[in-house]
């Protein structure tokens, strides 16, 4: 167990504390308000959210593998938490109160079995258009439920029930919550425009109100006396009853923290190029479930919000979960008085902005125009979630799950077709016609890799792997993959977005990606993608090698191609290493301003955006953004440089940006511009005096 123990912060470098420091401080700015809300949620004291972040996160700190999940309190879990709880007894009880401890210790034990018996595959079996269902069912849930205490009202039962309550009592409203909760709602709102705390500015803004303008006397309810101080550790009474009953409950609260935390840490380290250890972090965060509900809180869960904000603010590792603790654990010991100035319409307002926020239309409607019967799917489980409540809905969500991963095969059979200049035999003799033709040599720098299946959500993961272990392995640097895609049938959504993904990080590595022997109605669904956009498409593996053998365009010809002014963008990337003469590039990257932008995504250059949330226009050999490690193009033009007519980003700044990714192909790149830098330094010296020479 020892070597466990905050392994995640193996090679932390001193530097990276101020940025843990400054990142723990967003974190905490969002982490208050929304677990007062989530508090809200189960049906517990305001305080018990906070409780959810004060020892759960330093435990899951020292267990993780991960080295970016930020934990705590969450949405779909505290739905799923007061659907449990509700079994067992009513919201306000102690008898509840000590159902939710149970119910996080059973979640915890379970989390902790998955571990041991290595069930974090489990995660592949859950689909993307599952989640997006469940997610937005509880956000419905959410706004129906918290719209009549926002309005002044209260009502119990079903959200079919508030439907009815609300419509048979509009005259009943209250003026006074129903502007205050409306005002919340917008500060939060615009809060997400400009990536403001809008939380924590509402909720400061209406404690400074009812202070000063006194707001109980508008008919406006305030929470009242918060406890002050640091939480006990207590056991609660459990019985072999209470165990059968809420089992279900905590089955099903497992399986989202399973699903949603293990798919927040594998993107973040997909794009920081960590490794991974899902049973590792199961065991992590079920000894974190068991330290909350020990002291008073609720099943926590990976927060993606909290751990992208982490990330955005530059956080480097789990300190930022040790730190927000201990703001939070400041703060419960010197500021709880504050909270019972909170009106409970500012609460339910924040509870309102957490359903909007899981309410995923857009997602939505990306399944319905690329997939009509996954958005079938998707729609169902919002379905069941919102009517049927949360435990039932999880529970025939995963049903689907499984009923979808019984059609397809998980971990189909792969080949090499080609490494390293060697042909497997079955492809030398594939590419030769038989004995009619001979075989040229194999060229240099081509991996051709060979899926025996359709691509789906079960095994987008694993051929994710497979192609990143494949390509490791090469002995030789690999310039283009080629995956041989004759077996493959058909690509659901949440393979398509593997592949975008594998896209981005073969061209960040400078490898070029190309798909051969694609079927017509492959390709159709290719297109329906997008996909066509960013890889290129051949009808045969002979014809991606002839295409590979052929002349490479430059990043010259590609500026020349798209007839771009000079002071629209400026080259950034390889594309800059490219024009300088270090290495080839496959792509071309640009920074350009707005007009630019607009002007090329108008012309059918297509725009997608990324997890984080950025949008790229995309075409075949071009990527075009608007910024670029946070530097758009008026600061990159600053030190800019000019070649051949040409404005690309300054060295110095292109080594700070290539250090702030820290990929290894950026750090190589490092390496290689350095070079240039001291081999032009040496040029110009050796010039001097030979000029001087001259003269004399």
């Amino acid at each position: 167990m020892k070597h466990l123990l905050f392994s995640n912060l193996k090679g932390y470098k001193h530097k990276w504390i101020r940025s843990d420091i400054m990142a723990a401080l967003v974190v905490t700015a969002i982490a208050i308000p929304e677990s007062l809300g989530f508090a809200v949620i189960v049906g517990l004291p305001v305080q018990t959210g906070l409780y959810c972040a004060l020892l759960a996160p330093v435990i899951f700190a020292a267990f993780t593998s991960s080295r970016r999940l930020v934990v705590g309190a969450d949405s779909a879990t505290a739905a799923l938490v007061a659907s449990g709880g509700a079994m067992i007894a009513i919201a306000g009880t102690s008898e509840y109160a000590n159902a939710i401890a149970v119910l996080g210790i059973l979640t915890g034990a379970l989390l902790l079995l998955m571990s041991a018996f290595r069930f974090g595959f489990l995660a592949d079996l859950i689909s993307q258009t599952v989640l997006v269902g469940f997610v937005s069912g509880v956000g419905i849930q959410l706004l129906i439920g918290k719209l009549p205490e926002m309005l002044g009202l209260h009502t119990h039962g079903t959200i079919i029930d508030k439907l009815i309550f609300l419509a048979n009592n509009l005259r009943h409203i209250e003026i006074a919550p129903a502007i205050l909760s409306t005002i919340v709602v917008a500060i939060i709102v615009v809060g997400w425009k400009y990536r403001w705390p809008g939380a924590l500015l509402a909720l400061v803004g209406t404690i400074l109100a009812t202070k000063f303008f006194n707001l109980p006397t508008f008919g406006i309810e305030v929470i009242g006396a918060v406890p002050q101080g640091l939480p006990s550790l207590h056991m609660p009474m459990i019985t072999p009853a209470m165990i059968t009953t809420l089992l279900p409950a905590a089955f099903s609260i497992a399986i989202v923290i399973l699903a949603q935390s293990l798919a927040v840490i594998r993107n973040a380290a997909a794009r920081h190029e960590e490794k991974v250890k899902d049973n590792q972090d199961l065991l992590a965060l079920g000894l974190a479930n068991i330290t909350s509900a020990f002291i008073g809180g609720f099943a926590i869960n990976g927060s993606p919000p909290r751990t992208s904000a982490g990330e955005m603010a530059g956080g480097k590792s789990q300190l930022i979960n040790v730190i927000m603790a201990a703001l939070i654990g400041i703060v419960l010991v010197f500021a709880t008085g504050l909270f019972q100035y909170v009106p409970g319409a500012c609460l339910a307002a924040v509870v309102f902005t957490i359903g909007l926020h899981l309410l995923k239309i857009g997602e939505l409607k990306k399944i319905w125009a690329m997939r009509k019967t996954e958005f079938g799917i998707a729609m169902l489980a919002l379905i069941c979630v919102a009517l049927m409540g949360v435990q039932k809905g999880i529970m025939i969500a995963v049903l689907i799950s499984l009923v979808e991963r019984l059609r397809r095969q998980y971990h189909p059979h792969d080949e090499v077709l080609l490494k390293d200049q060697e042909y497997t035999e079955w492809t030398a003799l594939r590419l030769s016609d038989g004995k009619r033709h001979r075989l040229h040599e194999a060229p240099a720098g081509l991996l051709v890799y060979r899926f025996n299946e359709a691509l789906f959500f079960e095994n987008a993961s694993y051929f994710l792997k497979r192609v990143t272990k494949t390509i490791k392995s090469a002995k030789e640097p690999v310039n283009f993959f080629v995956l041989d895609a004759s077996a493959i049938t058909d690509i659901d959504y949440t393979a398509a977005k593997t592949l975008v993904r594998l896209s981005s990080q073969l061209s960040a590595d400078n490898i070029e990606f190309g798909i051969a022997h694609v079927s017509p109605h492959l390709n159709s669904v290719l297109k329906r993608y997008k996909l066509t956009d960013i890889i290129t498409i051949f009808p045969s593996l002979r014809f991606a090698i002839k295409a590979y053998t052929k002349k490479h365009i430059t990043s010259k010809d590609r500026i020349a191609a798209i007839n771009l002014f000079p002071h629209e963008y400026v080259v950034i990337g390889g594309g800059v290493l490219e024009i300088l003469g270090i290495r080839e590039t496959v792509e071309l990257d640009l920074v350009v301003n707005q007009k630019t932008y607009k002007r090329l995504n108008s012309h059918h250059w297509k725009e997608y955006i990324q997890d984080s949330g950025k949008k790229i226009l995309s075409r075949r050999g071009y990527k075009v953004m608007l910024d670029w490690v946070g530097r758009d193009l008026k600061v990159l033009q600053k030190s800019a440089i000019v070649v051949d007519g040409i404005p690309v980003m300054g060295l110095e700044q292109l080594i700070s940006c290539k250090a702030q990714l820290g990929r290894k192909k950026d750090l190589e790149d490092i390496l290689s511009i350095k070079n240039y830098i001291r081999e032009h330094q040496t040029e110009k010296k050796t010039t001097a005096v030979q000029l001087k020479l001259a003269v004399a």
